[in-house]
């Protein structure tokens, strides 16, 4: 048995090669580049989000806008003329130390046509200092990755086509931001800002 296995190595050695070869560079590659993305140290800030649920698409009177001033996330309601329709928005906040989304209770005030907007703090967060930069002192990004489309063969037959998909990401390390089910495939997720303090 040993050396009928010997003499095919030996008959066919360039096939053997060729199939090794190949398979051993794509090996070196993924190990030299899953090496050091694993080495890149864990997310050490919280960030708050701001993200539209993606079926609730409501009859409303106002829309919510999210401002961070002065190291404080506020909430500005303004009025919407009547039988428009948006989107409902809402507040999320990535916890570092768990990895986890949630969403953040917002109690705003009723607005009607003609009212002036109103600027309301987020009570949840007084007390800790938010900063509206695109990156994290430790170096993490927000970013809105797109998934692969299905092809033309999925777009024929109904499948779902590509979707965004946000993400923190820093020197190749990708932390992938799994939102409540209410928001899951929703377009509308976009960064307020970063938790610095406490």
């Amino acid at each position: 048995m040993t050396s009928t296995a010997g003499r095919f190595l030996r008959e066919n050695a360039f096939l053997v090669a060729a199939i090794v070869l190949p398979l051993a560079v794509v090996g070196f590659f993924v190990v030299a580049t899953a090496i050091p993305r694993m080495q890149v140290p864990p997310p050490a800030y919280d960030l708050v989000l701001r993200a539209d649920r993606p079926y609730g698409r409501v009859q409303t009177r106002s829309t919510i806008e999210f401002d961070v001033r002065d190291g404080a996330v506020s909430a500005v309601v303004r009025p919407m003329p009547l039988n428009t329709y948006l989107p409902t928005s809402g507040l999320l906040l990535f916890d570092h130390r768990t990895l986890q989304v949630r969403e953040i209770p917002l109690e705003v005030p009723e607005v009607q046509e003609g009212d002036a907007p109103r600027t309301v703090p987020v009570e949840t967060l007084a007390g800790r200092r938010v900063v509206a930069e695109p990156k994290a002192p430790d170096g993490y990004e927000f970013v809105s990755r797109t998934s692969r489309s299905p092809g033309i063969v999925g777009d024929l037959f109904g499948m779902r086509g590509p979707e965004r998909r946000p993400a923190l990401v820093k020197d190749g390390r990708v932390i992938p931001l799994v939102l409540p089910p209410e928001y899951e495939g929703s377009y509308g997720v976009s960064p307020v800002g970063w938790i610095v303090e406490p």
